[in-house]
This record gives C-alpha cells, sequence and structure tokens, in this order.
C-alpha cells in the first residue's frame, strides 16, 4: 500500500471514529480521495434516527442547521486530526449534506495552494463547457467569479474553486453575523446546477451529486461533483 493510500484509510478511519463519537453514529461508509493541497471525504448512510423523525415532519432545515454548527464548532479539531494523520497543514475546511441520500461531503484545503493545471482534465470532458455552465450559473445565483479554478482529484470527483462571487447585500448578512442563514438559503440555488444544465453530456460521466459550501469571509466557496464509476 502506498504512503498515500495509507493516509487516506486512516483519515477515513479518523471520521468514522469522529462522527460517531459526536454524532452518536458511524457513516456506513467513508471514501476519502487526498490529492494535494485537497483532502475530500465522502460519507454515505448516515442519517440519524432523530433526523429521520425530523425530516418526516419537514423540518429539514433543524438538521442541516445542527450539523453545521457542530463541524463549525468542531472544525479546529478536524483540521489538527487531519494534521496529525497526513502532516499536511490545512487552512480550510468544508462540508455539505444530502440527508435525503445520506450522503455528505468534506473538504480540507491545505495551506500550500494548488495549481489547477496540474489537476489534468479528462480528455473526454468538454473543459470549455463546463466552465461557461459554472460561469452562467455563478452569475445567476451570485454574481460571476473573478477566479475560477477545477481540480480533478480523480475519475468520481471533480472539485470546483470560486472566488469573488458574493453580492453586496450578501456581504452585509455576512457582517451582521447571519451566515447559516444565508447558507441554508443558497444552497438550492446552487443545487439547481445539476437540474439546469446537461452536465452528463459534457463530462460523459453521470452526475450524481453536486455539493457546495463558502467561506463567506474570504468570498470563496467550492463545488464538488460525485460521478458514477465509470469502470462499473
Amino acid at each position: 500500500m502506498s504512503m498515500n493510500s495509507t493516509i487516506e484509510s486512516s483519515v477515513a478511519r479518523f471520521f468514522s471514529e469522529f462522527l460517531e463519537e459526536q454524532f452518536g453514529e458511524k457513516p456506513g461508509a467513508v471514501t476519502v480521495v487526498r490529492n494535494p493541497p485537497f483532502t475530500v471525504v465522502y460519507l454515505e448512510e448516515f442519517l440519524l434516527p432523530t433526523e429521520k423523525v425530523l425530516i418526516n415532519r419537514n423540518e429539514l432545515n433543524r438538521v442541516l442547521e445542527t450539523r453545521d454548527f457542530l463541524i463549525q464548532t468542531l472544525k479546529p479539531e478536524i483540521m489538527s486530526g487531519l494534521k496529525e494523520i497526513s502532516g499536511d497543514d490545512f487552512m480550510g475546511f468544508y462540508a455539505d449534506w444530502n440527508v435525503t441520500q445520506e450522503t455528505g461531503i468534506f473538504i480540507a484545503v491545505g495551506a500550500q495552494e494548488g495549481a489547477s493545471e496540474n489537476f489534468k482534465w479528462p480528455k473526454e470532458a468538454d473543459e470549455e463547457g463546463i466552465r461557461k455552465v459554472v460561469l452562467m450559473n455563478s452569475s445567476y445565483t451570485q454574481k460571476k467569479p473573478w477566479q475560477l479554478h477545477f481540480y480533478w482529484l480523480n475519475d468520481q470527483l471533480l472539485l470546483i474553486e470560486r472566488w469573488g462571487i458574493m453580492v453586496d447585500i450578501e456581504k452585509e448578512l455576512i457582517k451582521n453575523g447571519i451566515t447559516e442563514d444565508l447558507r441554508l438559503a443558497k444552497r438550492p440555488m446552487e443545487y439547481q446546477m445539476k437540474k439546469l444544465f446537461n452536465l452528463d453530456a459534457l463530462l460523459q460521466r453521470h452526475v450524481i451529486e453536486l455539493f457546495a459550501d463558502w467561506d463567506f469571509e474570504l468570498d470563496k466557496g467550492y463545488y464538488v461533483l460525485v460521478m458514477e464509476n465509470k469502470n462499473k
């Protein structure tokens, strides 16, 4: 087993134990992809019995608020644990959830920025087409980013980084500490990209899920596209 595979296995074990300790249950599966400076963790079969009750009562936002609060509070502990495992310094941690599918994503961003040109596009993917779609969707939901980077972490994960996407009213809400309401409001709008555009045709892969999260203070956001394994 390579050093990177060993680190990925250790990170998967760390999150499985961490979530059991903090939430009371382990995910059914934890998949880790480490491609410095990024470490992405994909969770499956992760939904608590109490959360199921709330969802059945149409109280999805209560579930999301609780999860977001815990993750925001525990960020320093998470990044410290990741550094202990990998030796990497981290400057950011992002999370999103698809509770109806019982899945979730964590994105740990290393202190050393990665050059997007080092993350090669698959030959069959339409790079310019995807770039146009992301710019159009960002303009529709917020504003056109002043920086846009694509990172193919592997055949099933595309990480998209955007800088400079917040409009003035969002910046004022952030100044007033209204960040969780903003996060809850923005997520469904971002998810529209999967519904409005034929991502499968552009990527030549079936997109299973789209996740999104932001660092509001840095005016920075990430998408993660999770795609079906083409080798199945």
